[in-house]
């Protein structure tokens, strides 16, 4: 439901049924659907992982040292949760992982706006409304779904970290120094668009509108041939969920040009880890697995 009376930057918050999101992204699926996203089957939000990834780079890209990963904390993350929050929010969340001293296990963070388009397109079939991408807490980088919400609340709450009423694995961060992403959230992928689509653009005003929509569901599920790290390279490395993509392909590929037996499927999983971690062994570098500037050097 929503309730007027509680706004997030302004904006009616939308309780939407995330217990039921979790259970669907803890089936056994890998990989992105190999369509566009609205052929994609409603068994995971992992579905449109490439597509994902992509529009998080293209996000960075946007609000530059804003937007971070906190899977350097102690947390367990659910395959379709990706672990980027704002900075202030990385922080508390940080202080309230360490006063209790356990892992937390995260199921969902933020939350792409295909993801949520997934949701969307299937809203008919869940018990609570489902915000339209754009509109839902998880594009704002200040949400997190976890398990043992109750057990946690108090650290949680502490330093600024707060439960949605009605939704219960549900945590808003409320604090300074933070910005509303949801606008910019849908102006990374109208920005992706019209660079893979230069004679079918769409506008980039940040709205979800009709021809916003139109565009995302007509868009690949595995990403567009054009990426973000095509110009700005990301670091790879194992992580949840699994990193995927042209670039991974490439590295793949170099890696079996280097000798190296590694399959070449654009996932960055535990055989491409291995694979890298040898091709750094005999190169002299540090076999941590990271594909980042020296190792990409070396590729050369």
């Amino acid at each position: 439901m929503t309730d007027s009376s509680d706004l997030l930057f302004d904006q009616p918050v939308i309780v939407e049924a995330c217990e039921e999101f979790v259970q669907r992204d803890r089936l056994e699926v890998r990989g992105s659907f190999p369509g566009l996203l609205k052929d994609a089957p409603m068994s995971s939000t992992v579905v449109v992982n490439g597509l994902s990834q992509q529009l998080i780079s293209q996000l960075q890209l946007i609000v530059p040292d804003t937007f971070v990963s906190f899977d350097d904390l102690n947390v367990d993350l659910l395959d379709a949760a990706f672990p980027y929050v704002q900075c202030p929010a990385k922080q508390a969340l940080q202080k309230a992982i360490q006063d209790r001293g356990q892992t937390m296990q995260v199921n969902s963070a933020y939350r792409t706006i295909a993801q949520q388009m997934l949701l969307y397109n299937d809203r008919f079939n869940n018990s609570n409304p489902v915000a339209a991408p754009g509109a839902s807490n998880h594009q704002t980088g200040l949400a997190i779904d976890i398990e043992d919400a109750t057990g946690w609340e108090v650290y949680l709450m502490r330093y600024g970290w707060n439960p949605l009423p009605g939704d219960p694995p549900h945590f808003d961060y409320q604090g300074d120094g933070t910005i509303d992403l949801r606008s910019q959230s849908i102006l990374a992928f109208q920005q992706l668009w019209n660079q893979n689509n230069p004679h079918a653009k769409i506008s980039e005003d940040g709205d979800f509108g009709t021809q916003t929509e139109d565009a995302l569901n007509r868009s690949p599920a595995p990403g567009f041939s054009k990426a973000p790290w095509d110009d700005k390279p990301r670091t790879l490395r194992l992580a949840v969920p699994r990193m995927e993509g042209s670039d991974v392909l490439l590295l793949q590929e170099s890696l079996k040009k280097a000798g190296i037996v590694v399959g070449a499927d654009g996932e960055f999983g535990p055989g491409t880890d291995k694979a890298v971690k040898e091709f750094q062994q005999k190169k002299g570098l540090k076999p941590d697995g990271i594909v980042g500037l020296k190792t990409r050097e070396q590729m050369a």
